[in-house]
């Protein structure tokens, strides 16, 4: 679990960047959004968190915007992602990201990776990952308004048991704002784990073509837990990762993207010295709604 924990927040966060861009008109959602031409119109979902425990501290983060997809509008992210810390490898592969607009202000959104995980020349241990299911509300249209707001409320499903104090099942309350310009937007979440983590994470996006985004993302964590362990082995108690990356849109339904990021905080055994994640996300009509 400390191991996947910390890649999540690699591959999600960091990586999350890139697919942002791709979104709008209705046609988005994936490994964080996407398809159709930059931000006119439309929307996506989230970003899966990212959580990671040592000794005594749990990290948290997520980044999304306040755009959603039209209803009946789907979305299917299929991507991989690598991490590397001071101490061990991971590599994700494949990862899935979903999502569908089911009504005016709301969209549902589900993700799950498959690891592999290893020490340097050790045996890799392999199998499915956290279970994510979100759902994001609207509460102002960023379309309509000069900054547009969403609640995305996340439950947490742990692939294995975690220990004696800490459930299974756990919970997650990020808040975010949007704000758009022709060629560029800035975006941002901040809000709360229950696993014991505060986190605020911020994101510019700029269009280079009309086809192509670049992103550019840092995310930053508090661990609200007792720091015992953590101190005792000279771990902080917060942690901050950037990223930058960029997004193609191949067609109106195919989008393709890549980034690379890293923690730029003091570089603990579970920090990451190297992010890289890459893959599509493929835009399709679910159902057709009832006009």
């Amino acid at each position: 679990m400390i191991l996947r924990g910390c890649f999540t927040l690699g591959l999600c966060v960091l990586g999350l960047a890139a697919p942002a861009a791709a979104q709008s008109k209705g046609h988005s959602y994936g490994h964080y959004k996407h398809p159709a031409p930059p931000p006119q119109g439309g929307g996506s979902d989230s970003a899966a968190p990212a959580v990671t425990a040592t000794g005594a501290r749990v990290f948290g983060a997520w980044l999304d915007d306040a755009s959603l997809m039209e209803p009946g509008d789907g979305m299917l992210s299929v991507s991989f992602g690598w991490f590397k810390s001071p101490v061990f490898r991971e590599f994700d592969a494949p990862v899935f990201d979903g999502g569908v607009g089911v009504m005016r202000r709301v969209q549902f959104g589900v993700s799950v990776p498959y690891y592999h995980v290893s020490e340097p020349g050790g045996p890799v241990t392999r199998g499915l990952g956290d279970f994510l299911l979100s759902a994001k509300i609207q509460v102002r249209d960023p379309t309509a308004h000069a900054v547009g707001f969403a609640v995305t409320p996340v439950l947490e499903v742990l692939s294995s048991e975690p220990g004696p104090d800490v459930p299974r099942i756990n919970w997650a309350l990020p808040v975010s704002a949007e704000y758009r310009q022709p060629r560029w937007r800035a975006f941002g979440s901040a809000g709360y784990f229950s696993r014991g983590s505060v986190f605020g994470a911020g994101a510019l996006e700029v269009a280079v073509t009309d086809r192509a985004w670049v992103t550019g993302t840092i995310t930053r964590s508090y661990s609200t837990l007792a720091e015992d362990v953590g101190a005792r082995f000279g771990l902080g108690p917060s942690r901050t990762d950037a990223s930058g990356g960029v997004t193609f849109s191949v067609s109106p339904a195919l989008t393709v993207f890549g980034s690379i990021g890293r923690t730029i905080s003091k570089q603990d055994v579970d920090s990451a010295s190297l992010v890289v994640s890459a893959g599509a996300s493929f835009g399709f009509l679910a159902w057709k709604p009832y006009r």
